[in-house]
């Protein structure tokens, strides 16, 4: 499960939880992550009907406190330009759109939810 995760998250510069998508729109101020999408370190997932918890303090973090770190490259500039006011934060994710782009358009029988184009795009990695 964590091999489908490309994000790490960071809270206050220690490790929070693995990520399946990063859906910017999630950490605007005032939200939490929608915990579908936190995996954590023992590769299960985090309880969905509470806000994600850091793993390593155990606290509930607020937003701002989150570093999303790409796995793949170590980048994590990601939400920089949201939070300094460069660029309007998009909606929050539905719940019930496709944990990969946020489409609303999610296959039929999906779960995790995903659009076709997602589905097809991960099946390629494996």
């Amino acid at each position: 499960m964590i091999d489908e995760c490309p994000w790490e998250l960071e809270h206050n510069g220690h490790f929070a939880w693995y990520q399946r998508a990063l859906l910017i729109g999630d950490f605007a101020p005032g939200l939490t992550p929608i915990p579908d999408f936190v995996v954590l370190s023992r590769g299960r997932s985090a309880n969905p009907d509470a806000p994600p918890v850091c793993e390593t303090c155990r606290v509930v973090p607020d937003v701002k406190e989150l570093i999303a770190i790409e796995r793949a490259t170590g980048e994590s500039h990601f939400l920089a330009p949201f939070r300094k006011g460069l660029t309007k934060w998009p909606k929050p994710t539905a719940s019930t759109s496709c944990w990969w782009c946020n489409s609303p358009r999610v296959a039929a029988a999906s779960s995790p939810p995903l659009c076709e184009q997602c589905q097809v795009h991960l099946a390629g990695r494996k």
